[in-house]
């Protein structure tokens, strides 16, 4: 399902960030205008996406990457010592 929802998430970024260049064309603003405000539309409906992903993480998700997480950790300090 998290792939589902990511894919999805980027999809309405890309066409998040079409709408928004094409109405800024439309408006008559210039063309550097227009890519700032595609990029950043596409930033915030990405940022949206990664939230909306961790809200619908069930608690034992959020606990499996959390310990894979600190075996990392564990992992890499082992190593440097």
């Amino acid at each position: 399902m998290e792939l589902l929802v990511a894919t999805w998430t980027v999809r309405l970024a890309l066409v998040g960030m079409l709408v928004v260049g094409w109405l800024s064309l439309a408006a008559g603003l210039g063309i550097l205008d227009t890519v700032i405000r595609a990029a950043l539309a596409a930033f915030v409906l990405l940022f949206a996406g990664r939230q909306i992903l961790g809200f619908l993480e069930t608690p034992e998700q959020k606990l499996a990457r959390m310990r894979a997480r600190r075996a990392g950790k564990a992992a890499k300090k082992k190593g440097d010592a």
